[in-house]
This record gives C-alpha cells, structure tokens and sequence, in this order.
C-alpha cells in the first residue's frame, strides 16, 4: 500500500512535458508583449503604428519584464553556474528598477531612472511604474533567486512568494472585470492590460517550474487527487469570476438591487461549492476503498489478508515450482469464536483471534506466508519437508498448551486444520490447493465433532503432515502424525 501511495505522488511525465511546452510558451508571450512596447518606445515611429494604450506600459516595466523572461531562460535545468549566474543577475535588475518606482512612490522624490529610455513627458509621473507592478516584479525576482528544486525552507518560501504572485494576478484582472481602479493603480499610474498580461505569464512559468516539486506536486502528479485538482482548479477560477461579474452586471443594469444580486450569486456559489465538496468527497471515499482493497494486510491481526495471501501464495507455488520442491498450504479454523462474542463481547473475540494469529507467526519461519483469510480462517503456506513441517506442527501445539496452562485469559485456545501437498511437477492452481486444505480442515472438524458426540475429544487437529517415508497430499492431521499428543482443548 505505501508503494502504491509514493507512486500517486509521482510527478506525470506527460504532464510534465506539457508544463516545459507551455513554459516556453508563456516566456515567449511576455517577451514578445514587452518587446513590442519597448521599441515603440525607443522608436517613437513605430509607436505611432500601434494601436492607441500601448503606452500605459512604461518603458522601465517593459525592460524588467524583458530582464525577468531572460532569467528564467538562463536559469534552466542543467545550465551551468554561469548562466545561473546571469539569469539571477538579471532578476536582481529587475527589483532594482521596481525597488526605485517603490522608493519613489514612498518618498514623492524622483530619481529619473524612469526616464532614461523614453521622457514619457504627457505623464503625470513620467516612467514609473505604479506601486502594484513593482511589488510584483520584487517578488518574482525574490522567487527567481531561489533554486526551484529545495524542499527545505527555502523552498517552502518559494512555495509563498509563487502563492503571492498568483494572488497579485488575480487582484489585478479583479480590477479590470469589476472596474476597481484602485486595485490596478494609484490614479494615472496603472497596471496596464499588456502588463497584466505580462505579469501573468511569468506567474504560470513560474508555476509550472516549481510543480514538481514540494507543495505544488499535486498539481502534476498521477493520482485520483491530481487528476481532480488539473480539473477543478481551472474550473473554480473562471466559475467564481463568472458568478460575480454576471451579478455585478445585473445589480449595474437595475435589474435587481445590489442586496438581491449579491444574494442570489452568493447562493449561487455556495450551491456550486457544495457540489464541488461532494464530489471531492466521493473521489476520497473511492480512493480509501480502492487503497483498502489492495492492501495485503489484515488490520485486525497484521498477518497478510485475504488477498495478500493468495497473491504471495500464487508466487510461492510458482517458486516453489521452480525450485523443484513440494508446497504445502496449512488451513486452520478458530473454534468456539461465536461463542466467545455471544458471551465475553466481540472485543474479547478480536483478542482470541489475534492470539491465534501471534501463534501462527511466531511458530512459523519468516519466509513462510501466515494469512487471515476471512472471519476465523487462517493459512500458510511452508515450502519445506514433512519432517521439518513435524516439527513446526510439535511448536504449535506446544505453544497452545503453554498459552492456555497459562490461564490468563478467560477463553481457551482451538481450533480445527486440515492440510495439502503439492509436488513439484503438478500443475495445480494455488486456489485449487487451498480449497483441498480447505476441505481437510472441514475433515477433521467433523471427525472432531463426532468425537465429542461420543463422549471422546481427540488431540487438537493442526493440519495434516504425512511421515517423511509416506507423503500424502491430504488429510486430516491426527494423532498418528504426531507421536506427542496434547491434551483436548476447547475454547
């Protein structure tokens, strides 16, 4: 279950090949939206041929977008050190030009730097750019300076400096959709639609760089989860946006008043978020379930599950083919373990039971596969000879009478088992092997049974192991495989 786990944390290869495409994409855009507008203003020319608004973003945002994208090319996987080293030069030019339009914002003094590309002179504040972009430029260069690759602290700030940005973004196109000026700007100087574009290209580069790794993995990764994030996140955005801005619009028309319209799409929302919730919650219960499946082990007594018991034996049997050796599968039966609930609580019975599991691990060999195959069935399977198999028959029965002289417990330990061989060269199924251990058990229980009914309780039954100079493929154990009887016991 844990490697089935690790692996649903695993980054998609495909999902990652399609984050490098759309790295490059969005590198591109950026550069090429703040490439265009640079020129037109060094070649006031060709500013004149673009469409009117090209020049609300200012040159010195243009250069830091264009310094930024060149970081993030040279800071590419497998670069060497010196282009690390220029790519975060560059990023660092980057906040030195954002950190001068802050200085300038806070102090109300101009240092000009604005103004050394273009005079910008029809602007209230010539060149500079307004307090939102040069935050923003400040943090991605401070994302920029970081190796994408650490998990450590440093890596967890990235995770937060990408988290600010993706909000800058989404504050920013806000003020757009909801006509917020305040929220793109301070009065003439705002974050122009091509700088918003810009900013929000270098966000989702940066994005798709750092999902690999960390908190972001599960953005990328191969499980249920993953796949309902790639989905759901993208969906929640547009849907959120939509629901306001559409009832925005109807309070804005007259349609309805601002308390009815902020009502009914907060309605709206919530109803949408519930069915979200719902789904997610599905997915979850779907996974645990699947997880529970698969998973080899019993949860009550540790010993391998159903499951987890045919898979391992199925591999047994084929090793043990292999080996040219004999396999033999071990079928017990709890006695008494409807009797213990009706009348000690099923508590005490879950203990009986794990009584008997902690026997049957501890009497077999670690190579040997002990598993609880359903309420209170048990199986081995032991790749060993009749006389070794003696012996491990000889400790069991020892450690039953030691458990229950030992009087701790307010039940006794027993129960029924039958036993079956195959050899090497036969091509019995594993399942068809527990089934004729299956049907021993069921064997000695019965004979058991009649015994009782006649006034006689024969030594408890562990299986069936026939002497080394008579194989047999199935029977009952009985006293004449074993020269050292124990006493009856019932539970």
């Amino acid at each position: 279950m844990n490697a089935v786990i690790a692996a649903s944390n695993q980054p998609d290869p495909k999902i990652l090949r399609r984050l490098a495409i759309a790295d490059r994409i969005l590198l591109a855009i950026a550069a090429a939206i703040a490439a265009v507008v640079l020129c037109a203003w060094l070649v006031p020319a060709f500013g004149a041929v673009l469409p009117i608004g090209w020049s609300m973003m200012k040159a010195n945002t243009a250069l830091a977008v264009l310094l930024c994208a060149a970081g993030f090319v040279l800071t590419r996987p497998r670069h060497g050190a010196v282009l690390v080293a220029a790519g975060r030069a560059c990023a660092f030019a980057a906040m030195l030009l954002a950190g001068v339009a802050l200085f300038e914002h806070w102090t109300g003094r101009s240092f000009g730097l604005g103004r050394l590309l273009a005079p910008d002179n029809g602007a209230p504040m010539p060149g500079r750019m307004s307090i939102q972009t040069a935050t923003f430029l400040i943090l991605l260069g401070l994302s920029m300076m970081v190796d994408r690759t650490r998990q450590d602290g440093a890596g967890h700030t990235l995770d937060l400096l990408i988290a600010a940005l993706t909000t800058f973004c989404l504050v920013l196109f806000a003020g757009y959709v909801f006509g917020a000026p305040g929220l793109v700007g301070q009065g003439w100087t705002r974050a122009s639609p091509q700088t918003l574009a810009c900013l929000a290209a270098l966000t989702l580069a940066q994005t798709a760089r750092r999902a690999p790794y960390a908190y972001f993995s599960v953005i990328v990764g191969v499980g249920i989860g993953s796949q309902f994030a790639r989905i759901a996140l993208p969906v929640s955005l547009v849907l959120t946006y939509l629901l306001i801005a559409a009832g925005a619009s109807v309070a804005v028309s007259g349609v309805m008043g601002v308390p009815y319209a902020a009502g009914l799409t907060a309605a709206i929302m919530v109803a949408l978020l519930f069915i979200l919730i719902v789904m997610l919650g599905r997915k979850i219960n779907e996974l645990e379930r699947a997880l529970r499946d698969i998973s080899l082990a019993d949860e009550l007594t540790g010993l391998h599950n159903r499951r987890g018991f045919y898979l391992l034996g199925e591999q047994a049997r084929r090793d043990a083919r292999r080996a040219r050796k004999a396999l033999t599968v071990l079928f017990f039966d709890a006695d008494g373990l409807k009797k213990i609930n009706d009348t000690l609580g099923h508590d005490t019975g879950s203990e009986f039971l794990r009584d008997i599991a902690l026997l049957l691990r501890t009497t077999f060999r670690g190579s040997d596969v002990v598993g609880r195959l359903g309420g209170d069935e048990f199986g081995v399977v032991v790749r060993e000879s009749a006389a070794e198999l003696v012996q491990a028959q000889m400790r069991l029965r020892a450690a039953v009478a030691a458990a229950n002289d030992a009087g701790a417990k307010a039940y006794r330990l027993s129960f029924s088992a039958g036993s079956a061989t195959t050899e090497p060269d036969s091509n019995e199924a594993f399942a068809a092997l527990v089934d004729r251990a299956d049907a021993a058990m069921y064997e000695d229980k019965r004979q058991r049974r009649a015994a009782r009914e006649d006034g006689f309780a024969p030594p408890i039954a562990i299986g069936k192991v026939a002497p080394p100079s008579l194989p047999s493929a199935a029977a009952p154990f009985s006293e004449r495989s074993v020269q050292t009887p124990m006493s009856p016991v019932h539970a």
